[in-house]
């Protein structure tokens, strides 16, 4: 028996969901889960005063910072309050004051673990070099923290540190003269790449902090890969590792850049046809 067809309207509706339009995220600023609302405000409200109970003897910065050593040294999923708890010589409960769960917690570690982005130079560079100069940055910052890339990136609050990273990103892009809803693309553009493209780079890190010599990681990586050899179902990929070499080997950053120079290739033919450059871009 077939299933019953869902009404014409409901269709469009779920087909209207899964078009959301790069600018509906970029402008969405109402409907936000309560829970999510909250766990934002905590982010970006003044933490030095207890939601409640007495004056403690352990501050907020605190609670991050030694939460920010276990996942260092262990990984993010070794963080929990009682951990956090233990390593400041505090009841759990002092922590509950400020953080009213792990997931609060989870949010407040990851913002302050990315820091801030590098300063703008003093003398203005072209924009492609301040977006060489942020992306090559990032990707320092992700594989010096490997556990930032734990979290899958769904819904949940982002703080000012991230805000931050992203207008260090603006800023050149803007210059282009591209319309905002381009440079919100490029951002995007420019964000995904350097993620994407330090995945490796990430888990090299990962390893390493867990005590795994480079020459395990490299032999582990490189069976993985070797399997494609002799497998029909990865032809192409086989043909690569194969072929005889062509004296191009690059290391990790090097080959993150040449990546990195192809997209900004891309987003240079753009602007030259699309944006209104301004002096001193």
């Amino acid at each position: 028996m077939p299933a019953p067809k869902k009404p014409q309207k409901a269709r469009r509706s779920a087909r209207k969901r899964a078009e959301l339009t790069h600018d509906d995220v970029m402008q969405a600023s109402v409907r936000v889960d309560p829970e999510l609302r909250r766990r934002s405000e905590l982010l970006w409200e003044d933490r030095t005063v207890p939601t409640r109970g007495p004056k403690p003897g352990v501050t907020p910065d605190a609670v991050v910072k030694a939460a920010i050593e276990i996942a260092d040294a262990d990984g993010l999923g070794a963080v929990t309050m009682h951990a956090v708890s233990a390593r400041l010589g505090f009841t759990t409960m002092a922590i509950y004051r400020y953080f009213p769960n792990k997931e609060a917690l989870y949010d407040a570690i990851v913002d302050a673990g990315r820091g801030l982005p590098p300063r703008p130079p003093e003398t203005r560079a072209g924009w492609r070099a301040e977006v060489t100069q942020w992306a090559h940055a990032m990707r320092g910052m992700l594989c010096a923290r490997p556990w930032l890339a734990e979290l899958p990136f769904v819904a949940a609050p982002h703080g000012p540190n991230w805000l931050s990273w992203l207008e260090a990103l603006a800023r050149p892009l803007v210059r282009t003269g591209l319309s905002p809803s381009d440079v919100g693309q490029m951002i995007s553009i420019v964000d995904g790449y350097t993620r994407g493209a330090s995945d490796t780079s990430i888990s090299l890190a990962r390893s390493r902090a867990r005590g795994m010599p480079d020459q395990q990681w490299v032999a582990a990586v490189g069976a993985d890969l070797g399997r494609a050899v002799g497998d029909p179902r990865f032809t192409a990929f086989a043909s690569l590792l194969t072929a005889p070499s062509d004296g191009q080997s690059r290391s990790m950053e090097e080959s993150f850049d040449f990546g990195l120079q192809r997209v900004l290739d891309g987003i240079e033919t753009y602007v030259r046809e699309h944006g209104r450059p301004e002096a001193g871009r």
